[in-house]
């Protein structure tokens, strides 16, 4: 849990402290306990600094069709016709919304969000549950998290999660979209020269192990079989060698090494390339000068997806620092069509798709998965709370309860409790590469229960691998997700729906060999092999059109 309240009212008074809001429209039905709460607030965050100022506040009273009364708290209150004819509704610097979406079908709260945005100048607050109330069941496997940052998809927003004195709380503040012009870099031609061999700068961000690195790096090295020449640049006062020691790639998988003083500015120690490539947005802004080409192949980071850890309101500097890296004029691919439609729709940028490989010939079915008791593997870490480990662990504890019998691994960069409500964990901490692709190949069942992933490489790992997947929604896996084909694919937070989901292909070992079957397929259509060509047409598009501006390289 990210944080602990008493009261709702500690998020309100921030959010107006921060937003210094001149008109406000609440949204609720809890006239007694949210009226008063926002007028509270906006005494002391307002008045106390300006006792002249005064904020208007409207109402819209989700209690009654026809309110008739007025007081002294709202200067208008309206019923709940009022959300009918939004196109008339006037103006606010914030839309306060509680308690409303829980009671609302999810197309139509995205519809009356997606309204009220053209109607808001600073943020809306949304305030829901959860987990919505259901007082006839104290069942985990009844739990449905309706609202979640998938919802959210295509909005620019931030969330968190706090526990109150009723219960556990969604609020997320949802930006209105900003109207940016097209940049001229994202209008990219057809390239003109397929055979082209490219001196390629590549920067890495870091040496740590995670499934974005282990993918650029097998970029790189396909790449190099390719006859391009890729140099590895890494800035680091202590490293002797850009590519990590974990990395398989030897001195003969790229054609140089850079490693550049802590200090330093890359574009000084650059030269003579025909493009370089990024992979971290922290990276853009020190080249946003540069005379190169530049393209971000974007694979996704917290912020992108609205967790920043803590509620931001429209201009905090972490807001603001995503719009300016993200309208930076350089070129951008996209890692998923999840991470495509965040660009487009909340910073009016253009990319290309480029998505992840997976490695075939590393990553691979076994002749024979003779498990006498099936296996069901987790892999990722435990200190991450956007990969819904606690859904997972619910689940399996639930299955193993039921008298279901299988045995769960997991593979983790973290030490944790082998013991797990009533089931006993095998842990694996930091595997190498060659073990980790050991119990893909081993499992009979992968499971991945994250609230969001930009393109969520472990699946495709294990459909590599020749294991069935379960998987909830988590937007990057539809890139490849076939559910009910290569995959089972579950609502986000639906306890239920992953219980069944576990329990079927424990009991169906036939099942879990038609989608581990077609899982395989679908890895194959991801090889280096296949995707590698993409990504040089990419950059050649990229350097055509570089040098058809007339901008010099």
């Amino acid at each position: 849990m990210q944080n602990y309240i008493t009261d709702i009212t500690q998020i309100v008074q921030k959010v107006l402290l921060d937003e210094n809001p001149l008109t406000v429209l609440e949204i609720s039905g809890y006239d007694d306990r949210y009226g008063k709460l926002t007028t509270d607030c906006q005494n002391q965050a307002l008045s106390a600094s300006d006792p002249a100022c005064s904020t208007k506040i409207d109402r819209v009273d989700l209690s009654d069709e026809n309110p008739s009364f007025t007081g002294n708290t709202y200067d208008c209150v309206y019923g709940t016709e009022y959300l009918n004819r939004i196109e008339h509704m006037s103006d606010y610097d914030i839309i306060l919304i509680f308690h409303l979406f829980e009671n609302m079908v999810d197309v139509d709260a995205k519809a009356l969000l997606t309204s009220l945005l053209k109607k808001v100048k600073k943020q809306i607050l949304v305030i829901t549950p959860e987990y919505p109330y259901d007082l006839s069941t104290d069942s985990e496997l009844s739990k449905v998290r309706t609202y979640h940052p998938v919802f959210f998809l295509g909005l620019d927003f931030s969330y968190e999660l706090v526990e109150t004195t009723d219960g556990i709380m969604q609020v997320y503040s949802v930006f209105p979209y900003l109207d940016y012009e097209e940049l001229p870099c994202d209008i990219l031609n057809e390239s003109q020269n397929e055979s082209q061999k490219l001196r390629i700068a590549y920067i890495l961000p870091h040496q740590n192990l995670t499934g974005g690195m282990k993918a650029m790096l097998q970029q790189m090295k396909e790449l190099t079989i390719n006859g391009h020449l890729v140099y590895a640049y890494y800035r680091c006062d202590v490293s002797k060698k850009a590519i990590p020691p974990w990395s398989h790639l030897t001195d003969d998988d790229v054609f140089a090494q850079t490693v550049i003083p802590g200090k330093a500015h890359y574009l000084d120690h650059i030269i003579d390339m025909d493009i370089i490539v990024l992979a971290w947005k922290d990276q853009v802004l020190e080249f946003s000068n540069s005379k190169i080409p530049v393209v971000l192949w974007e694979q996704g980071s917290k912020e992108i997806h609205g967790d920043y850890k803590s509620l931001q309101n429209s201009m905090s500097v972490e807001h603001l620092y995503l719009h300016r890296v993200y309208r930076t004029p350089i070129h951008l691919l996209a890692v998923s069509t999840t991470i495509k439609t965040i660009l487009k729709d909340v910073y009016n940028r253009e990319s290309q798709l480029f998505p992840n490989a997976i490695d075939t010939a590393f990553y691979y079915p076994p002749k024979n998965k003779n498990n006498e008791i099936p296996v069901v593997l987790l892999v990722g870490n435990p200190l991450l709370e956007f990969k819904g480990f606690a859904i997972a662990l619910t689940v399996i504890d639930a299955a193993h309860n039921a008298g279901l019998v299988f045995k769960v691994w997991w593979a983790s960069q973290s030490e944790f409790p082998p013991v797990i409500g009533s089931q006993v964990i095998e842990t694996f901490i930091m595997p190498t590469q060659e073990k980790l692709a050991e119990l893909y190949r081993n499992a009979d069942i992968f499971l991945s229960t994250s609230l969001y992933e930009s393109f969520s490489l472990p699946p495709m790992e294990a459909m590599a691998s020749g294991t069935a997947v379960i998987a909830t929604d988590n937007g990057g896996i539809n890139t490849y997700a076939k559910p009910g084909v290569n995959c089972l694919i579950c609502e986000q937070g639906d306890f239920g729906s992953i219980f069944f989901a576990l329990q079927y292909l424990l009991l169906n070992p036939e099942v879990r060999e038609s989608l581990a079957a077609e899982g395989r397929k679908t890895a194959l259509e991801y090889s280096f092999k296949n995707v590698v060509p993409m990504l040089e047409q990419c950059l050649l598009r990229i350097i055509g059109s570089y040098k058809n501006s007339g901008r010099r390289i």
